[in-house]
């Protein structure tokens, strides 16, 4: 009986060892680096590493007034940890947009232009992506990028144009 019992042992680890792994543990967590860096009034930079959104803004020698709450936040390097459910769908939304077959430079022909520069990392794959007006000839997917990393500091720090 001690035999029979030995062997239907083995023979359930074998048969549980052989089962298909879960499709969540073999898949392996992916390391996005996406780093948005903006011109023209702003001159900053916003950095989504891992799941933290780090704010670096335009180092100036400009005195703001404590009292103006409105551009001074341009002025502070912040950050904001957000969740992996928020990194996982900002990876799909990427894995799925056409990211890897634009061109590196979107020229214009504005006089008035404000670029935007996005350098994304995504596992062993990299690409930088430069435009001379973020308004003008520039990839949706591109100003979606920057529009939703901005949402993501969750700091309110959209682009503030000038008049003119």
């Amino acid at each position: 009986m001690k035999k029979m019992l030995l062997f239907l042992i083995v023979v359930s680890c074998s048969y549980i060892s052989c089962l298909p792994k879960n499709d969540k543990a073999v898949k392996q967590q992916k390391f996005l680096e996406i780093t948005v860096e903006r011109g023209a009034f702003h001159y900053d930079s916003f950095i989504l590493k891992d799941t933290t959104v780090y704010f670096l803004p335009e180092k100036s020698n400009t005195p703001y007034k404590e009292n103006d709450r409105t551009l001074l936040k341009y002025h502070k390097k912040s950050e904001q940890q957000i969740s992996q459910y928020q990194l996982k769908e900002f990876i799909l939304k990427l894995e799925q947009s056409n990211i890897w077959h634009l061109k590196e430079n979107y020229a214009c022909e504005n006089s008035c232009t404000s670029n935007l520069k996005i350098t994304i990392k995504l596992n062993d794959k990299q690409k930088v992506i430069s435009c001379e007006d973020y308004k003008h000839d520039c990839p949706d997917i591109l100003q979606y990028i920057e529009n939703k990393i901005i949402e993501l500091h969750g700091k309110n720090l959209y682009r503030i144009d000038l008049p003119g």
